[in-house]
């Protein structure tokens, strides 16, 4: 039984939409292990057409392909991947070695796409390179050979996974004629090893040196002669399943490829790690601007308070005070007693109402003159102390002089200031005061009545959750006060500025995509023919695909680490010259901005490879191979 067998192949190429030429006429030959056949012919004629269908290039042709008892046309897409890994080794009149890797990684590349051993890789290529007489130039680049020696590495790369088929295409038609006898006697021991060799020529100095001449002519065969016999040994079959290129040989790949245009590689890198380091920026200056907010406009006062009561104008109930804590952003509540509108106070001559008076519970106000009440002693805030004493000195003139409360007409009660606090709360206008429980309770009782707990302050964790925590309480139901509109405008000009800016950086990202992807496009376009080779080695699809999505993740990650480091130094510099402030105004503190940053830049970039990897792994292999 014939080891190779072509049944009535038909090929023909569209020339317009209603015009067809045919170039393989049922052509209908077969072929033994250990023979060097010369298929011969003149240009034109259909021979390179013949060797891209056998070398599993072309699969758009008509009638059957019988390799060792199996059809090709029955093979999957994985299966004549396979094939073209190990079943068959092709060899090109234009050598086709990828020009920037060594010429031991030349010969290597056919077996990382099969997933051998990284040591075995390069015991078999040197010694395949040896075999070609070609081990003193492992090292070398192709651009460093002549001719005549990238034809035997061409040669060495096609043994490299030992196949049981070399269809070489004119090798020797580009070479002088002592480069081209050493090149046919190389392929003679290979096919005198048992292996299948075709030899594309249209010399006929060639074709003598072959045990077998097949002619074709107009697209059939003319003449089949038996010119000779080859001594071969008898060559094991072998199972058509090979292994697959390994990410790690993936990622290598491509990262050499960005390395051989390292420089517009940086350059696109750099462009789009201004986009990302503008978002982090205005990531960590929000943050920043915040932090400062909460930590020195509003610490340890009560513009974190707010104060709710039932419309009713009942008590507070455990379930619901409990209900109030689970609320997002409330970190505490308390019971402290509100009395608004129906405090009078006396101070000298002067006389008045005041806003509110709240029992001296939890944590106060800082005082900015004296100290918090004790018992007998109010707490009053800026408005009332300037009211009641004018003057530059008017914080510290009212400490320590009495002032007396009353409610409706009920025995007043003397009481002495303890101390002023600045009030940043919504009531800042108005007269306020804090004392004791019992002072309230007495003025209640000097007028037949209880004192009232239907008031409920909850204090809010941070500035950016007063909103949204007023908001639940209304939603609740509860009648809600004391909310700092100043700190909440702050905050709310604050994010409006990050939204805008990180829009505007949102802008520069995506055109440091559209430049992503422009480059890895045009990348594709330079390496058509290299990704031509790498398909017809064995690469398939999906490794094509894989190689051009890493060079984008690849980009991602330089262009993210650029932008961590600038970010970084920016932070620095802004925080150096704001430090008389005392405040850090770009907060380079919260390392998920950096992450997120970095996370941002590879994700964007891989999306923007996406396309030219897909159009890479699309490519016609025989029509790559054309290109120069």
């Amino acid at each position: 039984m014939a080891f190779l067998q072509l049944a009535n192949i038909k090929k023909e190429y569209n020339i317009s939409r209603t015009q067809t030429q045919q170039v393989l006429r049922n052509i209908s030959v077969e072929f033994r292990q250990g023979e060097l056949v010369a298929l011969l012919g003149e240009s034109g004629s259909g021979k390179s057409t013949l060797i891209n269908i056998l070398g599993g290039l072309d699969t758009n042709y008509t009638g059957s392909i019988i390799l060792n008892g199996e059809f090709l046309k029955d093979f999957t897409e994985k299966q004549m991947d396979d094939y073209r890994k190990k079943r068959v080794g092709m060899i090109f009149q234009s050598y086709n070695l990828i020009s920037n890797i060594s010429v031991i990684e030349n010969v290597k590349i056919a077996m990382k796409m099969s997933g051998v051993d990284d040591k075995l890789q390069t015991e078999r290529a040197l010694k395949l390179l040896k075999v070609v007489k070609m081990d003193h130039a492992a090292e070398k680049f192709p651009n460093q050979l002549s001719g005549g020696q990238k034809q035997r590495v061409a040669i060495a790369r096609a043994l490299a996974n030992n196949p049981d088929i070399i269809l070489a295409d004119e090798p020797t038609g580009a070479l002088d004629s002592q480069s081209a006898e050493l090149v046919m006697l190389i392929l003679k021991k290979i096919a005198q090893s048992g292996k299948l060799v075709i030899v594309v020529t249209h010399s006929q100095k060639v074709a003598e040196s072959c045990s077998r001449v097949v002619s074709i002519a107009d697209g059939i065969i003319a003449q089949d002669i038996r010119a000779g016999k080859i001594d071969a040994r008898s060559r094991a079959r072998r199972a058509a399943r090979a292994g697959s290129i390994s990410t790690k040989n993936i990622m290598a790949l491509a990262w050499k490829n960005l390395w051989r245009s390292r420089q517009r590689s940086l350059l696109v890198s750099i462009a789009m790690s201004i986009g990302i380091a503008a978002v982090i920026l205005i990531l960590s200056v929000s943050a920043g601007i915040t932090s400062y907010v909460n930590e020195v406009l509003i610490s340890g006062d009560q513009s974190l308070w707010l104060e709710i009561e039932n419309p009713d104008g009942t008590s507070f109930t455990s379930s619901e005070i409990k209900a109030i804590k689970k609320l997002d952003g409330v970190s505490d509540t308390s019971d402290a007693a509100v009395s608004k509108n129906n405090v009078n106070y006396t101070f000298e001559n002067i006389s008045g109402t005041l806003l509110t008076l709240t029992s001296a519970e939890g944590t106060l106000p800082a005082a900015v003159a004296g100290e918090q009440p004790s018992e007998g002693r109010i707490y009053i805030n800026e408005t009332l102390a300037e009211e009641l004493s004018g003057g530059e000195d008017y914080r510290s003139a009212v400490i320590g002089q009495p002032i007396e409360l009353s409610m409706g007409e009920g025995e007043g009660i003397s009481l002495v200031v303890s101390g002023v606090y600045e009030d940043s709360s919504s009531y800042s206008a108005f007269a306020c005061a804090y004392a004791e429980r019992g002072v309230m309770e007495e003025l209640y009782a000097s007028i037949g009545r209880t004192l009232p707990s239907n008031r409920l302050i909850v204090v809010v964790e941070s500035a950016q959750y007063l909103t949204a925590v007023s908001e639940d309480l209304q939603t609740l139901g509860y009648s809600v006060s004391g909310e700092n509109s100043s700190l909440v405008d702050i905050l709310t000009y604050v994010d409006l500025g990050t939204i805008v800016l990180t829009a505007v950086g949102a802008i520069s990202l995506a055109v440091s995509a559209i430049m992503i992807f422009i480059v890895l496009y045009i990348s594709v376009i330079e390496r058509t023919k290299e990704i031509g080779v790498m398909r017809a080695i064995g690469g398939s699809k999906g490794n094509i695909r894989r190689i051009f999505l890493f060079e984008a993740a690849f980009l991602g990650a330089i262009s993210g680490a650029i932008a961590v480091v600038v970010s970084l130094a920016v932070a620095v510099i802004v925080n150096a010259c704001t430090a008389s402030l005392g405040v850090n105004i770009v907060s380079y503190y919260y390392g998920v901005y950096y992450m997120a940053g970095l996370l941002l830049s590879v994700v964007l970039s891989v999306c923007a490879g996406v396309a030219p990897a897909s159009y890479a792994a699309s490519l016609d292999p025989v029509e790559s191979l054309r290109r120069e």
